[in-house]
């Protein structure tokens, strides 16, 4: 018997297919519009700009050489630069092409470095420098010898502030003529041989620096430079009476703020009379190891007057008196020791009344030890840094030491700063240095 309809499924309603979706034209893609700026549109801006980043002055030269407004950029840039010049850069250039450099920077070299081992087109060079850089304020001469034809560049000059010369021989006796240049304010010889005749009657020296040089003292020599403050005359060998040398920077050099000296035996006690002398280095010489203590007598007379700073560098012979004379100068922020095996401990008991040193420092000083350092952060109570190279006594101990002196009270910060010594950098994960009480800073220096 057949089923009711009711009971059958029934198809499902048939769907009218789909169309596919059309997707909305896109716009056309535009053409880049070519840019029609030319190069000679560049603002000026965009043109000082380029000249930043060119790496050598010729290649400058060259883009300002294009065109009569790369020129005026050029020339506007210029006038806020210090430009400076390496003579053996010019060597290859062709005649042309040095005209032109010399006509278009001669005016704004401000600095010139002169290697006189170099000997291609020496004289032409001397006569564009001469004649296109008038402006020259600073030449440093290397390689210089007696004959060096560069010098004559120096007589022609008129704003010279500071001239630097390295000899190659000691005995070369130089001759130069720097008169025309009342304005030199530095002068500094290398290895070379000093009269002082060529450094008479400039009123704006400050800075005379001679430096494993030959002195003589011919009626010519003396430092007659009322205005100098800063004075270096090391490893100078001197062919004079010191006594007559000594009296002379006593005398004449009355504004000194800054002196360093090889060798200070007998008679130098005059020094200590400058008025106003601020930073000292003193290093021992050839076989003279004497620390003069007539000198520390009478700065520790004064406290030091106004001596701030001091190093001693090499095996002075260090006694009692003399530390005790040094723990006088309470005018003393910074004191520094260097390549001495004689400071010891016991030495660092008299630094009784270092009441303004803020720094200290020693490198390669064999005998001093934990204890002496000790010493020296109990005295002196405003210490905020050491520096410490080199030497080989000093151990972790110090550090924890340190750590636990100025950990008391308020507290109080310390820097220590070393290479070379028997502090480890296993002291960096200490307990005592990982403590938040600690106040002391622990800096580990690389070795190069």
């Amino acid at each position: 018997m057949p089923k009711p309809k009711s009971h059958l499924k029934s198809a499902p309603p048939k769907r009218a297919p789909t169309r596919p979706t059309q997707l909305a034209p896109s716009p056309p893609i535009p053409m880049p519009i070519p840019c029609r700026t030319k190069l000679m549109d560049m603002p000026e801006d965009i043109i000082l700009r380029l000249y930043d980043f060119l790496p050598a002055l010729s290649d400058k030269v060259r883009l300002a050489c294009t065109a009569s407004k790369f020129r005026g950029a050029f020339e506007s840039w210029s006038r806020t630069q210090r430009h400076s010049l390496d003579v053996e850069h010019l060597e290859p250039m062709r005649l042309p092409e040095l005209i032109c450099f010399f006509k278009v920077t001669g005016p704004y070299i401000r600095i010139l470095h002169v290697d006189c081992a170099a000997f291609q087109k020496e004289s032409l060079l001397v006569e564009f420098i001469s004649e296109f850089c008038p402006n020259l304020e600073e030449i440093f001469y290397t390689n210089v010898t007696d004959e060096f034809h560069y010098r004559t560049i120096m007589s022609r000059m008129t704003r010279l502030k500071k001239v630097c010369i390295d000899c190659m021989d000691a005995e070369d006796v130089l001759n130069f003529d720097l008169q025309a240049n009342q304005n030199l304010e530095h002068f500094e010889l290398v290895n070379g041989c000093y009269t002082g005749k060529h450094l008479c009657g400039f009123p704006k020296l400050q800075t005379l620096v001679l430096r494993d040089c030959l002195l003589w003292n011919s009626g010519e020599f003396g430092i007659p430079l009322k205005s100098l403050k800063v004075l270096d005359l090391d490893d100078c060998c001197f062919e004079v009476m010191n006594q007559s040398l000594y009296k002379k920077i006593a005398e004449c050099c009355l504004e000194l703020e800054e002196l360093s000296f090889s060798g200070c035996d007998t008679n130098f006690e005059v020094i200590a009379a400058l008025p106003k002398l601020q930073k000292c280095t003193l290093k021992t010489w050839m076989t003279s190891n004497e620390l003069n203590i007539g000198f520390l007598t009478v700065l520790a007379e004064n406290k030091g007057n106004k001596l701030t700073h001091l190093h001693l560098s090499g095996q002075f012979q260090i006694s009692n008196e003399h530390a005790r004379c040094l723990g006088q100068l309470s005018s003393l922020k910074d004191l520094r020791w260097s390549n001495n095996d004689v400071l010891e401990d016991d030495h660092f008991k008299f630094f009784n009344d270092l009441s303004q040193l803020e720094q200290f420092g020693l490198t390669w000083c064999g005998r001093v030890m934990d204890i002496g350092m000790m010493r020296l952060i109990r005295k002196c109570l405003e210490l905020k840094v050491i520096e410490l190279r080199d030497c080989d006594e000093i151990t972790n101990e110090f550090v924890i030491n340190a750590i636990g002196y100025c950990s008391k009270g308020a507290g109080r910060n310390l820097v220590i700063n070393v290479k070379g010594t028997r502090i480890r950098e296993s002291m960096l994960q200490h307990p005592d240095y990982l403590s938040p009480m600690n106040h002391v800073k622990l800096n580990i220096l690389p070795d190069f």
